[in-house]
């Protein structure tokens, strides 16, 4: 039996993506929010850099932003270095962001 379904596009396409960088957890997992339309519309998660930058693509994310600190780690992690800011056990959290 074959499937003749067309594959659905993406219904959230509308809608504008955007992630904010917080946290890097044991020096290698970005923690974010992901919103989508309105931060009532917001998740945290939690993922490897290259599952990050997948995701972003996949959702085609407008909008990806974190403060000055946290700015030099993640370019840091996505050329492929340790970041020199992390605790090894938790999340850290760098100040506010705007």
């Amino acid at each position: 039996m074959t499937d003749n379904r067309r594959p659905e596009r993406d219904r959230l396409q509308a809608y504008r993506k955007s992630v904010r960088i917080f946290g890097i957890r044991k020096g290698k997992f970005l923690e974010f929010d992901f919103t989508v339309g309105c931060a009532e519309l917001t998740i945290e998660l939690v993922m490897p850099y290259d599952a990050f930058k997948e995701f972003c693509e996949t959702n085609h994310v407008a909008e990806i932003s974190c403060d000055i600190g946290m700015r030099a780690e993640f370019a840091r992690l996505a050329t492929g270095g340790m970041p020199k800011i992390y605790d090894n056990g938790n999340i850290i959290q760098l100040g506010e962001f705007k």
